[in-house]
């Protein structure tokens, strides 16, 4: 039952007793009802601090500049606001500079966004992320051409990193198991320039021979 409905039939309870005193002895009833009074106001404050983020957020956008071409991003805000906004802090701080796409599927996606592609360590391609993940803010935008998705470990539970890819063909197994934050709205020629490079061991590594370096990400209003 959602707290709110249960908030609401407990307080229907005490408002509507006649006897008084059977409320003051029913301890536990009281307990229950001052708890969920609480919950409901943190759920409320909550509320409103993801409210102000997804305004502070409603028209930013991104360039991708990469050795391949510049993509052009906006972001979904209201779908995922706390992917939206660790991509963009990260973004600002430089995080994903000199990154690689380091997974590269035609037909599929391109995939980047991890730490470890600075380095000359290639086996740990893939690997690599920040030490707090996010949880998951699966939502109802499909994965479809152009779509920015956070991409996650096979145990849900793990959450999200850093890690992100761009759809380069429509796959609706992904819709509601990969979070969707962002869509291309300029550069998709770039995206299927970088989906077309030659990569090594198709099928497993899917690393393109050349590297395809993120060069940096400017975000922007």
């Amino acid at each position: 039952m959602p707290k709110y409905l249960m908030l609401f039939i407990l307080t229907f309870i005490v408002y509507s007793c006649k006897d008084n005193k059977m409320i003051e002895e029913n301890s536990m009833l009281k307990n229950q009802l001052n708890e969920l009074k609480t919950n409901l106001a943190t759920y409320q404050q909550t509320a409103k601090s993801l409210d102000f983020l997804i305004k502070q957020m409603s028209d930013v956008k991104a360039r991708i500049n990469t050795n391949y071409g510049t993509i052009e991003v906006e972001f979904l805000p209201d779908k995922a606001p706390l992917h939206c906004f660790n991509f963009i802090s990260r973004a600002e701080s430089g995080y994903y500079n000199n990154t690689q796409f380091h997974r590269v599927i035609k037909g599929f996606m391109i995939q980047g966004g991890d730490p470890n592609t600075k380095t000359d360590r290639k086996e740990t391609y893939g690997q690599g992320g920040p030490i707090v993940n996010l949880p998951h803010e699966f939502n109802d935008v499909k994965h479809t051409p152009g779509i920015l998705s956070m991409a996650r470990p096979g145990n849900v539970a793990v959450g999200a990193g850093s890690q992100f890819f761009i759809m380069h063909a429509a796959y609706p197994s992904l819709d509601g198991q990969y979070t969707a934050f962002g869509k291309v709205i300029s550069g998709m020629d770039a995206v299927d320039k970088i989906a077309n490079v030659p990569t090594i061991e198709a099928g497993r590594l899917d690393r393109p021979e050349k590297p395809v370096i993120i060069r940096s990400i400017e975000v922007y209003r």
